[in-house]
């Protein structure tokens, strides 16, 4: 039952599959900018799915920071278990790591919750070695599907740069997920008897095969941002 229900969840349809599915290309084709080796850091790591994938690119340490209770439970569960992996449950505006102690820092769908994000920038940075990069994904507004939990709706590219800058951070470029055309599909999906949740994700999926361009031309409503520490 429980390899049924690991197959249900990464080739059917929910948002967290779907999520899955047009994130992570993104946030792997930014991490092969970075050397994929030493320690990733974890801010927000939810489920700690996108954490042990990082660990199949190269690196050797993940440390994972999850706040909320029921996210931390599945974290322990599906990473905690792992010999590379090291989680804690701290708050992310007050990371108990020393400064300048991880390679890379990796944060998903996280600042637009907290409302002082300036400080969880500042966190994330002072963590990070100099020269070290920074993955970041946050909403690009407006959202589609409205949060109560989001303390903002997301950032513009210049928005984000800005929160990031005061900290030594250089911007080496963006990418883009949840287009319009997936969205659609996902709001057609939602429609459907038990919320479409026996449709194969794949077909929600109205992006993967378009460049860079092409996903920022349709309206995207999820952006990454990669920085670099400068020394």
């Amino acid at each position: 039952m429980s390899v049924l229900r690991s197959l249900a969840r990464r080739w059917l349809f929910t948002f967290n599959t779907i999520r899955y599915r047009v994130e992570w290309p993104r946030i792997a084709l930014a991490m092969k900018q970075t050397p994929c080796r030493g320690v990733i850091f974890d801010g927000g790591a939810g489920s700690g799915e996108f954490i042990r994938r990082c660990l199949g690119l190269g690196f050797s340490e993940a440390i994972a920071l999850e706040y909320d209770e029921q996210n931390y439970a599945l974290l322990q569960k599906n990473a905690g278990r792992l010999a590379q992996v090291r989680t804690m449950r701290e708050s992310l505006l007050q990371i108990p790591l020393e400064d300048s102690s991880v390679d890379v820092v990796l944060s998903t769908q996280v600042l637009e919750h907290i409302e002082d994000h300036q400080k969880a920038a500042c966190e994330l940075c002072r963590i990070l070695k100099p020269g070290g990069h920074a993955v970041i994904t946050v909403p690009r507004p407006p959202e589609p599907f409205p949060n109560p939990e989001h303390m903002r709706e997301g950032y513009t590219e210049e928005e984000l740069s800005a929160l990031f800058a005061p900290y030594g951070m250089k911007t080496l470029g963006y990418d883009w997920f949840l287009t319009q055309g997936t969205v659609d599909r996902m709001l057609a999906c939602s429609k459907l008897p038990l919320r479409g949740r026996f449709m194969p994700v794949a077909l929600v999926d109205a992006e993967t095969s378009l460049t860079p361009a092409e996903r920022r031309a349709q309206r995207p409503y999820g952006l990454l941002a990669i920085f670099r520490k400068e020394a």
